[in-house]
């Protein structure tokens, strides 16, 4: 490793393969005292340089997440245009080289066409949606009338207000309630998917009279109460209240006489390690006449409590091989949600659904032959890596190296897995281990690739400036 000396002396380590830092000035201030100045580190001296001279300190860091942000769409699309190319000189667009590639091809064509589906099936959904949206102090019962011949209600950005859907109502699908706060919401009416979902929602109250629902969804809400009906809620009818990052939530109903009653808080009931309130998941449901809430575990496409595990049986419990062609199909869709969510700008989003790509992706990998030079299913460092990019986003630098370390650990030869650990320890201000992983990730970069070795160069030398000008005390 080559060797920088400031002007006091100090040493500051240089990458050889990243041209040098650009020349480090000195300022003088009124008073006498040295300030230092670290002159444009991306090459241009046009308006886009980065520059600390007159540049305060929230100003530096957007130009640094913008540089981040850049850095990734560019390194993306080279290595699409790249591989685009690639392939179109190698035949590959045309004709499979082997059976696995076959397969591989006729999978990602089974998941377009999958993708296009959930498309059609997303936008009859919306189409057949009838939305109630920010109503303050309303006091509504829903009638058929109203609805407009649509089966599903969304009630949204909603304050203070009450609605019925009466028993009246044929033919509903599903009830789903986001962003609404000191709500009370009364259902008598059957859904047909027997479905309701919950979301962002504050100090809400759900009565559930006459019908019974067997799928309750609660994610991020606080204070939330659920009021079933006399036996609408017993064991053994399949019914469980899911919740994911809820707090406060109070659960009441009544069974062959016995008053039921379950309290649920995600941070009460058990947060393990540093994880997003999204991915706190846990069941609510009837186990031995008592109201009970379990910590719920992903296995393969289903969520189950550990005591439901313990019961079933090995076999039962087993992976086969359609499970698990089912599985990577189902990660590969999770992937793409993950995509879309970034895309929209929903990184919190975008994160649980990568996270549900992982467990799906490793599930399906189980027990199966890796491919070389990888520990599994090759989605699963590509999902860590783009996962570390949301807590990127997110300003969660720790978590964000944990998954940069992961990707790396499963796929040592990935690149962007090299290049966001340095951006998740040039974030942390560890500026001389950044270094070395942006060093690797430009070692492991194909040549070809000149806009993402432009954006690792520059973050190189972002890198090594900022490493400068802490080892200055600035």
């Amino acid at each position: 490793m080559a060797e920088l000396t400031t002007n006091d002396g100090e040493e500051v380590p240089h990458l050889p393969y990243a041209q040098p830092p650009r020349t480090m000035a000195e300022l003088t201030t009124n008073d006498g005292e040295e300030v230092p100045v670290i002159e444009d580190v991306t090459p241009s001296t046009g308006s886009g340089a980065i520059r600390r001279d007159g540049t305060n300190q929230g100003e530096y860091y957007n130009k640094w997440d913008k540089f981040v942000e850049d850095s990734d769409k560019a390194i993306e699309e080279e290595e699409t245009k790249a591989e685009a190319e690639s392939n179109e000189a190698l035949g590959k667009n045309k004709y499979a080289s082997s059976e696995a590639e076959k397969k591989d091809k006729e999978t990602n064509a089974a998941l377009k066409e999958a993708k296009k589906v959930w498309d059609k099936r997303a936008a009859l959904e919306e189409a057949a949606k009838f939305e109630v949206a920010d109503e303050t102090d309303a006091n509504v019962v829903l009638e058929h009338t109203a609805l407009g011949g649509k089966r599903v209600v969304l009630f949204k950005n909603c304050t203070n207000s009450t609605y019925e859907l009466p028993a009246a109502l044929q033919g509903m699908i599903k009830i789903f309630v986001e962003g609404c706060t000191g709500c009370t919401i009364t259902v008598k009416c059957k859904l047909v998917t027997s479905h309701l979902e919950v979301s962002h929602c504050e100090s809400l109250t759900l009565n559930l009279e006459e019908v019974m629902l067997h799928t309750v969804q609660l994610d991020l809400t606080d204070g939330v109460t659920l009021r079933f009906g006399e036996n609408l809620l017993v064991e053994g009818e399949g019914q469980k209240i899911y919740h994911a990052g809820v707090k406060n939530m109070d659960v009441f109903g009544h069974s062959a006489g016995r008053h039921l009653s379950a309290h649920a808080d995600y941070i009460a009931d058990g947060v393990e390690g540093t994880e997003l309130a999204e991915e706190q998941h846990f069941i609510t449901q009837v186990v031995q006449d008592e109201l009970v809430t379990e910590r719920a575990l992903k296995v393969g496409n289903r969520w189950a409590t550990q005591r439901e595990l313990d019961l079933e049986s090995v076999a039962a419990a087993s992976v086969t091989q359609r499970e698990r062609e089912e599985l990577a199909a189902e990660a590969e869709r999770s992937k793409l949600m993950g995509n879309q969510s970034f895309a929209a700008g929903e990184y919190a989003q975008a994160a649980v659904h990568y996270t549900m790509a992982i467990d799906q992706a490793g599930t399906a990998a189980a027990g199966q032959e890796p491919e070389a030079g990888t520990t599994d299913n090759p989605l699963v460092p590509i999902c860590y890596s783009n996962r570390a990019a949301c807590f990127l986003k997110l300003g969660q630098h720790e978590r964000a190296l944990e998954d940069a370390d992961c990707c790396i650990k499963h796929n040592p030869a990935f690149v962007k897995g090299h290049f966001r650990r340095g951006l998740s320890l040039h974030a942390m201000k560890r500026y001389p281990e950044a270094l070395p992983s942006l060093g690797r990730a430009l070692e492991l970069e194909v040549p070809k690739n000149k806009a993402s070795i432009k954006q690792i160069n520059d973050a190189i030398r972002f890198a090594e400036a900022k490493f400068a000008a802490a080892k200055r005390g600035n």
